[in-house]
């Protein structure tokens, strides 16, 4: 009767830690889901770019990059990012009624070799002009 009892109990644990194990793994999945969905929203809304306007300047020693971050929420203005120099930028929004950016919101006029006007044209503002120096050194 000892060994039955025995191996009756070691019935029940075992079957007792599987279900514990598989719980377990279906935390641990769902977990893993939500952060990847939350994770892919968040790069797509907020930090994806998406090249609208790249410019040289007379002498093609610089350039300048304008970029749309993330996409627009609802009806929302759009996040821009103007590139310059090393490592250099300015943030802008465009109000365009939600719609996703392209070429046309974008002018770049050059000066000089290292001064430009930066235009920013969106449906519910009037034009934007952002002035860019690139400093000659780094």
């Amino acid at each position: 009767m000892n060994l039955e009892s025995n191996l009756e109990e070691h019935i029940k644990r075992t079957k007792k830690q599987a279900k514990r194990g598989c719980l377990t793994w279906l935390v641990i999945l769902i977990a893993v889901s939500i952060v990847l969905i939350v994770g892919t929203f968040s790069y797509e809304m907020y930090f994806k770019e998406r090249k609208l306007v790249t410019s040289h300047s007379p002498s093609e020693i610089y350039m300048i990059e304008v970029v749309e971050k993330g996409e627009p929420a609802w009806f929302g203005p759009s996040s821009v990012r103007i590139k310059y120099g090393w490592w250099k930028y300015v943030d802008r929004s465009i109000s365009n009624d939600g719609k996703i950016l392209d070429s046309s919101n974008v002018s770049v006029t050059w000066k000089s070799d290292n001064e430009a006007v930066v235009t920013l044209y969106g449906e519910e503002q009037e034009p934007e002009n952002v002035e860019i120096t690139i400093s000659k050194g780094k």
